[in-house]
């Protein structure tokens, strides 16, 4: 019994150590006859007590085992809901911009089609205006009249033909009457013709020239001296400046260019309309219209200008005639490889002028006419081309 005792608390003692806990063990045997003397008997009672050390006796490790565990959970919880609240915040954030994203597409489809129905509109208004300008071009010429040229009001310097049909500027000034009538600091001379009423349109020829004036002006105007031309001083006048620069000498000045340099230009008076009217017979297209409540008579006025250099050499000469419309003069541009996003724009056949149907003979031209018009266009004479 002894040697089993002995065992016993060996196990006990090795426990401990293992454990390596700071507990002071106390184990006492007992009997009922008294101490134990190492005796093997039966019926014995064996006591272990165990007491734990008083908390002043803690080893520091412990200590800081106990406090740096608690702390360092709280850490790990902390930065657990730190990632969290990140993770809500980008999953937020990106929600965000793609709902933006998403506007900005919807927002930027109704502007494109807003834009698609305001282009279509302007290009069904420019093919209304376009159509029109050639009416108005075709009925225009059929009130065409013959001009020929005053050389009682033409400037010292002006060259005219023997038929009156001709201007152009000479070298020196020419020994004629300085009458009242005659232009003696503008280069210009007036048309014969007095237009007091009525409808009258003629055509001038400006080929190869670099600048030229052409119009309707008082027949009050003043001939002396350097005259500003404009609506207010009786001049409705348009000019082309130099290359495909135009003015319309309104006040002030509009200016403009050509889409085709005209190669013969139009000019359609309406008296009691109040409408003068220029056109590009060279594309059949509306350059510039005035309008203005006219009184007292009125004339056509030409100036051929300056010589600019020997480049505007070339005469105005009024036609006899109508003219036929040409074959337009701009390149058409080469077709090349596009590149860096270049767009290849094309032209809707709308946008481009009409061609010139030959006139029809005059009496089916009136009876196309409304009935309270056609009778006023009996007596009309269109000239043949």
């Amino acid at each position: 019994m002894a040697s089993s005792s002995g065992s016993w608390l060996s196990r006990c003692f090795i426990t401990l150590i293992f454990l390596q806990l700071p507990l002071h063990v106390s184990v006492t045997c007992h009997s009922r006859w008294g101490p134990w003397h190492g005796e093997a008997l039966r019926g014995w009672s064996q006591v272990a007590s165990v007491s734990a050390p008083s908390p002043g006796r803690f080893s520091s490790s412990t200590v800081a085992l106990a406090v740096i565990l608690p702390v360092l959970g709280i850490f790990i919880l902390v930065g657990i809901y730190i990632i969290w609240k990140q993770r809500r915040s980008k999953e937020r954030l990106l929600y965000e911009h793609a709902m933006e994203v998403e506007n900005l597409l919807s927002d930027h489809a109704k502007e494109k089609g807003r834009l698609y129905k305001a282009l279509k509109k302007l290009r069904r208004e420019l093919k209304l205006k376009r159509s029109a300008a050639n009416s108005g071009w075709r009925r225009a010429r059929l009130h065409f009249v013959t001009v020929t040229l005053d050389p009682d009001t033409a400037h010292p310097k002006l060259i005219l033909s023997e038929d009156r049909r001709c201007v152009k500027l000479g070298d020196t000034r020419q020994p004629v009457p300085n009458n009242p009538q005659r232009f003696d600091f503008v280069v210009s001379v007036l048309g014969s013709e007095y237009f007091i009423a009525g409808c009258h349109y003629w055509e001038v020829s400006v080929a190869d020239k670099t600048k030229w004036a052409l119009g309707v002006c008082s027949e009050s105007v003043s001939r002396k001296g350097k005259v500003t031309a404009s609506p207010a001083n009786g001049h409705w006048l348009l000019r082309q400046n130099r290359g495909n620069e135009y003015e319309a000498l309104t006040s002030p000045q509009t200016s403009f260019r050509l889409k085709e340099p005209p190669r013969c230009v139009g000019i359609f008076l309406d008296y009691e309309a109040g409408v003068i009217s220029f056109y590009n017979v060279t594309d059949q297209s509306h350059i510039f219209t005035f309008t203005h409540s006219f009184s007292g008579p009125l004339r056509p006025f030409f100036e051929p200008c300056l010589h600019d250099g020997g480049k505007n050499m070339a005469p105005l000469i009024i036609c006899s005639e109508l003219q036929k419309p040409e074959e337009s003069t701009v390149p058409k541009p080469e077709e090349k490889g596009l590149a860096n996003g270049d767009v290849a724009l094309q032209v809707d056949p709308f946008l481009l002028p009409a061609q010139a149907p030959e006139l029809l003979p005059l009496r089916d031209m009136i009876l196309s006419w409304p009935s309270d018009i056609g009778p006023a266009l009996q007596g009309l004479k269109v000239p043949s081309f």
